[in-house]
C-alpha cells in the first residue's frame, strides 16, 4: 500500500500514516490506532511490533507445583 501520507511502513506490514490535522495512524492487517503525534505513533508501533511491553515481558517465573 502506497499512500502520500505513508511515514513509514515495516517488515511485518505495519504502517504510521499522517492524516489530517497532523494527527497519525498507525495500522497492522486488522486494526489501527490514533495518535495525536508521531512520537506517540512511533512507540504503538513499537508496541503493535513485539506484542508486549517492558517490564511485564520479564516477569513471567515458572510456577513450581
Amino acid at each position: 500500500m502506497v499512500s502520500d501520507g505513508l511515514v513509514t511502513q515495516t517488515p511485518r506490514g505495519l504502517t504510521i500514516q499522517r492524516i489530517e490535522d497532523g494527527k497519525f495512524v498507525v495500522c497492522d492487517e486488522n486494526v489501527c490506532f490514533s495518535a495525536d503525534s508521531l512520537y506517540l505513533a512511533e512507540e504503538q508501533l513499537e508496541l503493535m511490533e513485539h506484542g508486549y511491553c517492558f517490564p511485564y515481558s520479564t516477569s513471567f517465573r515458572k510456577v513450581q507445583a
